[in-house]
């Protein structure tokens, strides 16, 4: 399989090729977990794959609780569906609390400060069923414990690792994790790593192992046993000395040729780590794409060839290329352009 058939493919399940998703809340489900610390640019990712959707739909659902925005995987705000949340959190609070414990020690978070603040809190949310973080501080602060800005940051992320919080009806605050989520069955840790990898390489594929260590946080030998339990439902292929793994599809794959706006920190790219090199341009500084995950891109034509920003003005987004890519096909963008402007400045 060459880079333009690794890239086609890639595209059709990261759903920004192929029609897309009827449903805003299938998206999520069917890439598990969406990226999601830019809260505008986390639905613009979720919108551009569903047909018709609208920004009002999308924050419906997040404000609903069927879509949960929380701290899960490597240590960031992601949108996972709620129908997924308990399984995936209990197999990546582990490693999520390791990587936060460097912040943690230095803002003297430790699981003594923890318990004290949750028990206050917790009082505090029989009363108001749902706070900001600025009105956790001040309960805090009225029981005589002075927190920073991190500090509070830090125990909401705890308690978002714990499952006793996640986000509310309205951005910006948090409500009580069982109010929100329904009940689910228990899933073993190797159920749930199999689990993972069935949604990382159905959403991503082709990609590495190491691209699924790197966006699931786990170990490379907990990535390799759920691409082994998998067994033969998973090809391989291999592309410049990476091996790639990918599903097979009855859906005959054609050389899809897309033009769109993606956000900052699309799955696209950042759900990849060595894999992702293959999606970016060759000779371009990576200080120009972000390394694309940073900045918006411009995708004409399957490849990457400039950034963007939103503007106030029509038509909305302005567009830069970079020194060495073909020219903008902005005929091909007249109609992301518009999309952006219906669904509104983010």
């Amino acid at each position: 399989m060459n880079r333009e058939h690794i890239l086609s493919l890639r595209l059709f399940n990261q759903g920004l090729a192929g029609g897309g998703f009827v449903e805003v809340a299938d998206v999520v489900a069917h890439f598990g977990a969406m990226q999601a610390q830019d809260y505008g640019m986390a639905l613009w990712a979720v919108g551009l794959r569903t047909h018709n959707a609208i920004r009002s739909q999308i924050e419906a659902l997040v404000n609903a609780g069927t879509i949960i925005r929380t701290h899960i995987l490597r240590p960031t705000w992601h949108f996972v569906h709620q129908k997924d949340i308990r399984w995936m959190m209990e197999l990546s609070a582990p490693s999520v609390k390791k990587a936060t414990q460097y912040i943690d020690k230095k803002e003297g978070l430790t699981n003594e400060v923890f318990l004290k603040t949750w028990t206050i809190l917790e009082q505090e949310y029989i009363e108001h069923p749902e706070l900001t973080k600025e009105e956790i501080m001040f309960c805090l602060l009225k029981r005589g414990m002075e927190v920073s800005n991190l500090l509070a940051t830090q125990i909401i992320i705890r308690a978002e690792l714990e499952m006793l919080l996640c986000n509310g009806t309205k951005k910006g605050s948090y409500a009580l994790f069982e109010k929100r989520v329904p009940p689910s069955p228990k899933v073993s840790k190797s159920e749930a790593i199999v689990n993972l990898a069935q949604l990382y390489f159905q959403s991503r594929g082709p990609a590495t192992a190491k691209d699924f260590a790197w966006w699931s946080g786990l170990s490379m030998s907990e990535a390799n046993l759920g691409i082994a339990e998998l067994g033969d439902k998973l090809r391989a292929t291999t592309n410049e000395n990476l091996k790639y793994y990918f599903f097979e599809t009855d859906i005959s794959i054609p050389n899809y040729k897309i033009s769109a706006l993606l956000p900052c920190y699309d799955e696209y790219t950042v759900g990849y780590s060595e894999g992702r090199s293959l999606a970016l341009p060759k000779g371009v500084d990576s200080s120009e794409t972000g390394n694309g995950i940073f900045k918006p891109i411009v995708v004409s034509e399957n490849e990457i060839v400039g950034t963007w920003r939103k503007t106030k003005k029509y038509p909305f987004v302005e567009m830069q290329g970079f020194s060495n890519s073909p020219n903008l096909q902005l005929n091909h963008l007249e109609v992301w352009k518009r999309r952006f402007g219906v669904f509104g400045a983010l």
